[in-house]
């Protein structure tokens, strides 16, 4: 009797010692459970879980080619490095013809002429933020005619087209003159015609006879002098009234 009673009072005494404590029977013999909640700063869409931030994050903007030509395209690419995924883009300094896009990577064509640096922001899905590198992006007007469109932004002067050039402006000095040169080619060409029909009309008709002066002869010296002479060329003596 005073063994059952003492095996009792340790089972009471145990028991009472376990619901102290909060330790149930199962859970001395059970792994623990753990459960998963969302996470704090969270955006994610209702029922979907985003893994914790791994910390700072870094963002990489390549620009491809560096320097254009009005018109011509450019690519942009985004690389990011960390965060947590979805990511969103906001672009900066973009040229006219480029509208910003939500995307880590598109193409466009600006259209007008100058130097631009940009830079895009990005927001991971834990509003972290980070801004990337500053890239810089000449666009030349298409008229100059000193973009290449290849990568790199790297421009070379072709030797044909200063060539060309030259001989551009050195054909166009020779064609003024040359212009310059037969305009007065032509002038003393006519100058000459009319100056030769005006001596050819002078000169008397083929079979045309000279015309005759009629002469009289003086009464002092017999000399002929014309009949309209009022004085004799050879003696000087008057001629007299004409009969």
């Amino acid at each position: 009797m005073n063994r059952r009673l003492l095996s009792a009072t340790v089972v009471v005494t145990c028991a009472f010692v376990v619901l102290l404590l909060g330790i149930s029977p199962v859970a001395l013999h059970s792994p623990p459970v753990t459960r998963a909640g969302p996470t704090s700063n969270s955006t994610s869409e209702p029922g979907r879980l985003l893994p914790l931030s791994t910390g700072p994050y870094s963002a990489t903007l390549n620009v491809n080619p560096g320097q254009v030509q009005e018109g011509q395209s450019i690519n942009l690419q985004v690389n990011v490095n960390g965060g947590t995924s979805p990511y969103t883009y906001s672009f900066t300094g973009l040229p006219p013809g480029c509208t910003n896009q939500n995307s880590p990577s598109f193409s466009c064509n600006p259209s007008a002429s100058g130097n631009y640096n940009l830079a895009v922001g990005v927001t991971d899905a834990h509003q972290n933020q980070t801004t990337s590198n500053s890239v810089s992006v000449q666009v030349t007007s298409s008229s100059s005619g000193n973009g290449n469109g290849g990568g790199g932004g790297n421009n070379s002067t072709n030797p044909l087209s200063s060539l060309l050039s030259g001989l551009g402006g050195f054909l166009s000095i020779v064609l003024v003159f040359g212009i310059i040169g037969f305009i007065t080619w032509i002038l003393l060409v006519v100058g000459v015609w009319i100056i030769a029909i005006v001596l050819f009309r002078r000169l008397p008709k083929r079979g045309e006879a000279p015309a005759v002066t009629p002469t009289i002869r003086c009464a002092a010296c017999g000399a002929s002098i014309p009949n309209a002479s009022k004085f004799c060329s050879e003696c000087g003596r008057a001629t007299g009234p004409k009969t």
